[in-house]
């Protein structure tokens, strides 16, 4: 069950690269034949200083952290038997491209309960990462919320 006292705390931290190969395959998993995601003629031809990102490569962070994805979810002590995840939302605040090497900073921004329209009660767990570049800037936020279903 979702502990509602770890609202504000910080979870971890991962640095991570934005490796060319990865990308492309994250690419092809999204059934996107662009080249600019993979090559960085296309890239050069289509207006983009370097190799963009695909918008959501940030997840890639996930897999780098200790116990891979689902780290977050078994740090606040979700049940992943009655757990789904909500929604994600992405804000670019800078440029990001293929190269940079990122540092993900995750915590938990807020904890709220609710009724289930079907019944019993929802714990909704919101969860905020901000990405930083080599040089400490913020370039990346992304918020996902988490829902723990009653039993």
């Amino acid at each position: 069950m979702i502990d509602p006292a770890l609202a504000g705390r910080p979870l971890d931290r991962v640095r991570f690269p934005l490796d060319r190969s990865k990308l492309a395959e994250l690419a092809r998993a999204l059934h996107d034949p662009d080249p600019v995601w993979h090559d960085p003629e296309a890239a050069t031809a289509a207006g983009f200083a370097r190799v963009p990102l695909p918008p959501t490569a940030t997840v890639l962070a996930d897999h780098w952290r200790d116990g891979g994805a689902l780290a977050p979810a078994l740090a606040i002590g979700a049940d992943l038997g009655r757990l789904l995840h909500g929604e994600a939302e992405w804000e670019f605040v800078a440029p990001v491209g293929v190269g940079d090497e990122l540092v993900a900073d995750a915590r938990v921004a807020a904890i709220e309960q609710r009724e289930g329209r079907r019944g019993g009660t929802m714990t909704l767990a919101t969860l905020e990462t901000e990405f930083r570049n080599g040089a400490g800037e913020v370039v990346v936020r992304r918020r996902d919320t988490l829902i723990e279903t009653s039993v």
